[in-house]
């Protein structure tokens, strides 16, 4: 059953397919029955016990496959492949064609930018390439937004004269005793804390 080397990415991760294909290998032409082992089909899939049971959980999920018998101690379990009908095995330009569309596709869809990407430049091969190509992004770049402030002003207009401020007091105010006031001591010197009366 070479057909479940052929499903897409799109129907099943890397890990299903494994799992899938030895299935298939295992099975009889004509019943489309397989008894491939727990075993055979870590060995496959490169996975431990628990997954390899959760892809066949998955795969009977996507109607891939099903489960005619359940597995038991020293009872192999028993799985049809493809019980809706085998697909057809995908043509060469079937294949192509899934391979172009694969490299259209952006690699995560959701970092995929909005706008279409302009055309690489080409590669600048003189100075006058290089002054040209600079005088385009110059004139590409947006300017500045209205209304913003754009850095420092020209003009020394409306800074603070240089000099000493004036109108903040000077030295302690009249009938201040001019040392450091003392503050209470910490109550936690007493022995046991006050307990609120009641």
């Amino acid at each position: 059953m070479v057909v479940a080397a052929y499903l897409p990415k799109e129907v099943i991760n890397t890990t299903q397919k494994l799992v899938l294909m030895k299935i298939a290998d295992s099975a009889d032409d004509q019943t489309r029955l397989a008894r491939p082992g727990l075993e055979r089909m870590m060995a496959w899939a490169g996975v431990g016990e628990k997954q390899v049971i959760t892809v066949v959980t998955q795969l009977v999920g996507l109607g891939l496959v099903e489960r005619v018998t359940i597995g038991r101690v020293g009872r192999r379990a028993e799985y049809r492949v493809f019980p809706h009908g085998v697909p057809p095995i995908p043509s060469t330009e079937e294949l192509i064609e899934r391979r172009r569309a694969a490299q259209r596709a952006p690699t995560n869809p959701r970092l995929a930018r909005k706008a279409p990407r302009r055309k690489p430049s080409s590669a600048a091969r003189t100075q006058r390439d290089v002054a040209a190509r600079e005088e385009t992004r110059a004139s590409a770049e947006p300017g500045p937004e209205p209304g913003l402030p754009q850095g420092n002003p020209d003009s020394a207009r409306g800074r603070v004269a240089a000099g000493k401020p004036s109108g903040l007091p000077q030295g302690n105010r009249a009938g201040s005793p001019g040392e450091t006031p003392s503050l209470p001591s910490s109550s936690s010197s007493l022995p046991y804390p006050p307990y609120p009366h009641g």
